[in-house]
Formats: C-alpha cells, sequence, structure tokens
C-alpha cells in the first residue's frame, strides 16, 4: 500500500528500524469507523482493551491513542461510511497493539509528523504529538493509497 515508513521508539534509536507487529489471523478486534462510529469504537477499544490485560491507566491511554487515530483517519484522511477506516487491536506478548488504517491521500512528512509540540493558539495538529507521548512504539506507513499507524503499548505502561 504505502511508501514511506517511519517509526518512534521509547526503546531508543536501536529499534526504530524494526517491522511494525504484523497482526495475527484473528484479532481481538476488527472494526471499520466514520465520523458517525467513533463513539462507538472508543467504547469498543475500551471492553477489548481490558479483556487484552490493560490497566485502568493504559486503558485509558488505549483508548486516547484509538480515538486521535481515527480522528485523524476521518479528519485528514477522508474516512466516511462508503471509504471507511479500520481499527485493528490484538495482544502479542506483552504489549497491545492497535492498527488504523484509512485511504486516504498519506502525509506528506512522516519523519516529522508531531515530533514538537503544537503552539497554543494552533487549531489541530496535536493527535500526534499526544500519541507519541503515550504509547511505546509508533509506525507509519503511508501512501498515495492510505495511511496505516501502528501503536504498539506495553502492559506493564513502561518501555520493555
Amino acid at each position: 500500500m504505502a511508501t514511506d515508513r517511519q517509526s518512534t521508539d521509547r526503546r531508543g534509536p536501536d529499534h526504530r528500524n524494526a517491522a511494525a507487529p504484523t497482526p495475527p489471523a484473528e484479532v481481538a478486534l476488527d472494526q471499520t469507523f466514520d465520523a458517525e462510529s467513533l463513539v462507538a469504537l472508543r467504547s469498543a477499544v475500551a471492553a477489548h482493551g481490558a479483556d487484552l490485560g490493560l490497566t485502568e491507566h493504559r486503558v485509558g491511554d488505549l483508548v486516547l491513542v484509538a480515538h486521535e487515530l481515527a480522528s485523524n483517519a476521518v479528519r485528514h484522511g477522508g474516512a466516511t461510511s462508503a471509504s471507511p477506516g479500520r481499527l485493528r487491536l490484538w495482544r502479542d506478548g506483552g504489549s497491545v497493539i492497535c492498527e488504523v488504517s484509512d485511504t486516504g491521500p498519506g502525509l506528506a512528512d512522516p519523519d516529522h509528523v508531531g515530533i514538537r509540540p503544537v503552539p497554543p493558539a494552533a487549531s489541530n495538529g496535536r493527535g500526534l504529538w499526544i500519541i507519541r507521548r503515550v504509547v511505546d512504539l509508533l509506525h507509519i506507513d503511508t501512501g498515495p493509497e492510505g495511511t496505516t499507524l501502528t501503536t504498539t503499548l506495553n502492559l506493564d505502561g513502561g518501555a520493555e
């Protein structure tokens, strides 16, 4: 699908070139979404996050991450009922993986998006900055056919 790949890893630069986790044949949650279904998506993510073993605090982190990614897919990736975004959630060892995809035009600069804080007066642009601070690993795979962002949240709430 995509042509540009970028990752951020709180474990340090030696892990940044690792491939995004591949979903297993069966995932805990595989749900499409558009602007009208974001509330239902948050509820499903919260329920599945707890079932996958996240603490209450980490479930809150997961819901925040999933909502920001899905909102970005709607706002910037053009996710609609005709061409919905897709969220998949699964457990991989001591981590929960949240993957959100859209079929939008892709990110112009995946290496720098969300790296710096947004000025307080800005009306948008905080989502990926927040996500980078909450997750343990973020992979961005983007190109003209769409974008897939894959996040890893460790069950223990810290870097492995």
